[in-house]
């Protein structure tokens, strides 16, 4: 079951970030750079976060999570992660599905990704999301910027 959860919940904040952390060093050691921001976020960084989060739910067990920002012109994922242990469960492509189908409306749903980062990426293709462009953010470490068009 997919939902919206209040990040500003000290205990809820404590199980984001028990996933989140997991979930990125896989993508980390993916991409090669230990450098993403969320690796170094704390729960209180969690709580304050203006972000809008949903978590994906399994017998009342927190599984996977997105946040994301919006405006009128599009909505912005923020974060994605999923438990290592429901790898390959399709959290992912549930909690990404219920961006676009349930709170695009009208507008393009954006996201960035590491380049290397494969899953992440096949997902969002799959999902109908084109690259745009790429940054490179390090030596060696490219980041994908990817578009789903409200007009498909």
């Amino acid at each position: 079951m997919i939902k919206k959860i209040f990040n500003m919940d000290l205990e809820l904040a404590h199980n984001i970030l028990s996933i989140q952390r997991p979930s990125y060093q896989i993508e980390a050691d993916l991409i090669g750079f230990q450098g993403i921001p969320a690796l170094s976020e704390t729960v209180d960084d969690i709580m304050d976060s203006k972000e809008t989060f949903i978590g994906y739910y399994e017998d009342d067990q927190l599984l996977g999570v997105l946040s994301y920002e919006e405006n009128e012109d599009f909505v912005d994922i923020c974060r994605l992660v999923v438990s290592p242990a429901s790898f390959r469960k399709g959290i992912g492509r549930q909690l990404v599905s219920y961006i676009v189908e349930e709170i695009r409306g009208s507008r393009d749903v954006i996201v960035s990704t590491g380049l290397k980062n494969t899953p992440a990426v096949t997902l969002y293709e799959k999902l109908g999301f084109q690259q745009e462009r790429t940054m490179e953010i390090a030596p060696g470490v490219h980041i994908v910027n990817m578009r789903y068009h409200h007009i498909q």
